[in-house]
């Protein structure tokens, strides 16, 4: 019996014990910290980033010493203006285009905006920039599909959309909101 037991010692030294492949050992531990490190740093990036989107807003440049305007050129108040979108002769403007539906069938989309701004003189700028707002909104308008305006996530998106090409196309004036007073879409 004896000799069984040394037989089977024997033949474990022979034998190397197994090695520890670092492939493995950097595929099993190194890409889970590693991955757990990146979301911790995109998480707090997320979450941690800023401050108030009014406090950013001031921080921009608007009215710093060094840039060239002060307070009095930007015509910034503490009230809030609204103004409508109006064509040349003072009307209110109805932007009325086609839109891409799903089932191929025409759909009309008819939308009536009015911007917020804090500037008392955007009024004339709005009024001569008018084409170039019509422009930016009516071909941005004609690449939507009809499920892209529905519910209230679509509207968001649509009303920040809006945004960003009125303030386009007014630049360096800048409008603070678009307000969609009136939407209608038909089959």
């Amino acid at each position: 019996m004896a000799d069984e037991s040394d037989d089977i010692e024997d033949e474990t030294e022979g034998e190397e014990a197994p090695k520890k492949n670092p492939l493995k050992l950097v595929l099993f531990i190194g890409l889970p910290v590693l991955i757990l490190l990146l979301a911790g740093v995109g998480g707090f990036m997320m979450f941690a980033g800023g401050g108030d989107d009014e406090e950013q807003h001031a921080d921009a440049g608007h009215g710093e010493a060094g840039d060239g305007h002060d307070a009095a050129d930007t015509h910034e108040t503490d009230e809030v203006y609204y103004y409508d979108l109006r064509e040349g002769d003072g009307t209110e403007e109805t932007i009325v285009t086609n839109i891409r539906s799903s089932t191929g069938r025409p759909v009309v989309i008819q939308m009536s905006v009015s911007f917020e701004s804090r500037r008392d003189d955007l009024g004339p700028i709005l009024e001569q920039h008018v084409d170039r707002v019509l422009d930016q909104y009516l071909m941005f308008l004609r690449e939507l599909r009809e499920d892209d305006i529905y519910g209230s996530a679509g509207q968001n998106r649509l009303r920040l959309e809006l945004l960003r090409r009125v303030n386009l196309a007014i630049e360096p004036a800048q409008v603070d909101a678009v307000l969609i007073t009136q939407i209608l879409m038909v089959d």
